[in-house]
């Protein structure tokens, strides 16, 4: 009976066009996934808090074994610019930096090391492409530098970003503490089958700590999360032959004013490109 009884309650709240998520009353409308490519879409959902609207996030799902990734870094240029110079189909920032562009993390550039190679401020760090391609290590996922320190020498794979903080870890538990400043955010995560998703937000509504919240109570099934830079240097782009969409969409426009334009620009960013098998 018990069964019966939230069956019926699931499908009433899919019909209502949300799906429930345990904790302080948050919810999301369920993601229609557009196919970009194999093993690679996207979807945009409203956040709900107490059944009130307060945030749209755009996320991208990326299947590993069907797409790469790839570290860029340079003389900071736009989002489109990046794309257009790279063609990956998906772009969106990276870690934080210093004022000229520096790296404040360690960055893993075709299998080569720029920035710090120690930042105790960093909490985790995105890898991907295995040297070799190692059937034993994940083509991409999270580390946690807090519980498993690195060697960056000894690092098996050949793409990577350090960040903070680490919103979500392995176990379930939120890594970040309660604040008052919200932002634009940029997040990056495993899910539970292995895929990459990556979440951007429409406008400045979550702290940190909300978004932990968020996610860990979402139907995204996510396993663990790391926060990237935010606020003007939160940006997402996709660029394939029949779709183009850019996050936070407002900002689209903004990139073509020169007086605007200079505050947007990206020294790192990380691209996503399908698998050529």
């Amino acid at each position: 009976m018990i069964l019966r009884i939230l069956a019926v309650m699931m499908c009433w709240w899919i019909c209502l066009g949300a799906l429930p998520a345990a904790g302080e009353g948050w919810r999301h409308t369920p993601p229609a996934w557009r196919e970009l490519g194999r093993g690679l879409s996207f979807a945009e959902v409203k956040v709900l808090l107490d059944e009130r609207e307060v945030e749209r996030l755009a996320v991208v799902k990326i299947d590993p074994a069907a797409n790469a990734f790839r570290v860029f870094h340079g003389k900071p240029q736009s989002l489109i610019d990046w794309q257009q110079e790279s063609q990956a189909p998906v772009v969106f920032n990276a870690g934080y930096y210093a004022p000229g562009g520096k790296p404040v993390g360690l960055i893993l550039m075709d299998g080569k090391t720029l920035g710090p190679l120690r930042n105790p401020r960093m909490r985790g760090m995105f890898v991907a492409e295995p040297k070799g391609m190692s059937p034993d290590l994940p083509r991409a996922t999270i580390l946690d530098l807090v519980n498993s320190p690195l060697t960056p020498q000894k690092l098996p794979w050949t793409q990577g970003v350090q960040s903070f903080p680490l919103l979500l870890d392995y176990k379930g538990r939120i890594r970040v503490s309660p604040s008052e400043k919200v932002s634009h955010r940029t997040v990056v995560a495993t899910d539970r089958q292995g895929n990459i998703l990556v979440f951007n937000t429409a406008d400045a509504y979550f702290t940190l700590y909300n978004l932990a919240q968020f996610l860990k109570a979402s139907a995204f099934e996510i396993d663990s999360a790391l926060n990237l830079d935010g606020g003007r240097e939160s940006q997402l782009f996709i660029k394939t032959k029949d779709f183009s969409f850019f996050s936070p969409s407002d900002w689209e426009s903004r990139l073509g004013s020169l007086l605007d334009r200079k505050q947007f620009l990206l020294p790192t960013v990380i691209g996503v490109f399908p698998r050529q098998e």
